[in-house]
């Protein structure tokens, strides 16, 4: 396996998508920002155009960590099922569990590489061109990185396995839609009626990342309350990131195995 992730990072950080990737971000951050700021430039009266309303944006939706995560597993590996591409590592002697293993380190990593620029990016054209204004700090938006890492994590491993599962990656990008969130999101209306599943409900990201729960998120203009800002909080998320993640891996190796044999 450490020759395929070898190769592996050589091929990706030889190509143009990663990279792309990260300037698309880059770049669609920036202009964010910017557009805040000529709003300002013409209008001194415009209220959001402010540092504080930036982060909000990315501080209010934790869960696009988990989207951006999975969309980089896809355009790395997307293809590779259709196009034929694995079957020549399984020919090799790579068992399909190693090559799991090994797409889930590389996407991570890859995922990791590229969320720096972009975080630089968004935070420095934030604070240089809007003032530093409102509930929502820098440190809001800096302590939402630990506190849904482990939760992008499970997100890409249940991304990158079923994109393995389905040869038709509709299909898979569909299934994984489905079980972060329309499960999450089902599970909590019923458990409006059978108090009995709430506190299963509010153990679900989808759900604990937003305003559902109790306390819950509030990132306003006026007002910033978020999960992580207690340590039990921060807890939760850490430990619900390191569940799925364990649970998904365990589901993944069990499913490619039974294909291995």
């Amino acid at each position: 396996m450490t020759n395929y992730i070898k190769s592996e990072c050589y091929r990706i950080f030889h190509t143009k998508p990663i990279y792309l990737t990260a300037l698309t971000l880059s770049g669609l951050t920036f202009l964010f920002n910017l557009v805040l700021w000529l709003f300002h430039r013409f209008d001194p009266e415009f209220r959001y155009a402010t540092t504080s309303f930036s982060y909000s944006n990315l501080v209010s939706q934790p869960m696009f960590y988990c989207i951006t995560a999975f969309a980089i597993a896809a355009i790395l590996y997307e293809g590779e099922t259709r196009n034929g591409t694995q079957k020549n590592s399984i020919a090799y002697g790579i068992s399909r569990t190693s090559l799991f293993l090994g797409k889930c380190l590389i996407s991570l990593f890859a995922s990791f590489l590229a969320l720096i620029p972009v975080m630089a990016v968004y935070a420095g054209s934030a604070a240089l061109l809007l003032p530093q204004q409102g509930p929502v700090t820098l440190q809001d938006l800096l302590m939402e990185i630990p506190a849904v890492s482990l939760v992008a994590v499970s997100a890409a491993v249940l991304g990158i396995f079923l994109l393995e599962l389905f040869e038709q990656s509709i299909f898979g990008i569909l299934v994984w839609y489905l079980i972060l969130f329309g499960i999450p999101k089902v599970l909590f209306l019923l458990s409006i009626k059978l108090e009995f599943l709430q506190p299963a409900a509010l153990w679900l990201p989808a759900n604990f990342f937003e305003d559902l729960a109790h306390p819950g998120m509030q990132v306003t203009t006026a007002t910033c309350i978020t999960v992580w800002d207690t340590g039990a909080g921060m807890a939760k998320c850490l430990t619900a990131g390191a569940i799925g993640t364990l649970l998904f891996g365990l589901w993944a190796i069990a499913t490619l195995r039974k294909k291995d044999i």
